[in-house]
């Protein structure tokens, strides 16, 4: 396996996303202020609201859902869904649009869906594919190339994107990436982070994550 190798096989399992901009032609969500689906409860701040019609993948949500933050425990929230509810032309946050774009794999996707061409190289380095990527393996000079172009694709904030809809999960620490099919990442945030705010579509439930790095 080659570092060129590598990176071609996170093209290949790259993701369709959603870059969510304050400018462009395609309205698709709102940032800030009320939510277009309301939570009057002093607990919950609503970070954002989206059409559901602009998230990617097979999750059958129509109408807009709000994701809102719970500021007493700092780790959850809540979204709310309204199968009728459209954005407003005139809100009172501000206003998103959606950008298509593709999302590229962290090394764990790489190492845990790669061809059998990973699968062989990982059999020769003494690695299972579900370990993930750490610093213990001992072929990661192989590695920088690809991690380069995941963490490139991660400064969003040099791109003035507030949030992603769809692609792959972040690995926040060494062994905490879970990517199963029942489990499908909707949404996260990046303007004014931390928080990083995700949504996950787990098991047949919405579930709302605050992440920070510790």
């Amino acid at each position: 396996m080659t570092s060129d190798e590598l990176v071609q096989e996170g093209h290949t399992l790259a993701r369709p996303c959603v870059h969510l901009t304050r400018d462009g032609s395609d309205y698709a969500g709102v940032w800030g202020g009320m939510g277009v689906v309301p939570l009057r409860d002093a607990r919950f701040r609503h970070w954002l609201s989206v059409s559901c019609r602009a998230v990617p993948g097979e999750h059958g949500l129509t109408g807009c859902i709000s994701v809102y933050t719970n500021q007493e425990d700092r780790t959850t929230g809540l979204v709310l869904v309204n199968q009728q509810a459209a954005l407003p032309a005139i809100p009172d946050g501000i206003k998103l649009y959606a950008q298509p774009a593709t999302c590229f794999p962290p090394l764990d996707a790489i190492f845990r869906y790669g061809s059998a061409a990973v699968q062989a190289w990982l059999r020769a380095n003494q690695w299972q594919p579900e370990w993930g990527y750490s610093s213990q393996f001992r072929d990661h000079r192989i590695t920088v190339a690809c991690a380069a172009a995941y963490q490139e694709q991660l400064d969003l904030e040099g791109r003035a994107i507030d949030a992603v809809l769809g692609g792959w999960p972040t690995p926040w620490r060494v062994g905490d990436w879970d990517e199963r099919p029942d489990r499908q990442l909707l949404l996260w945030t990046w303007r004014d982070s931390p928080p990083w705010i995700e949504l996950w579509h787990d098991r047949g439930q919405l579930r709302v994550i605050q992440r920070v790095v510790e």
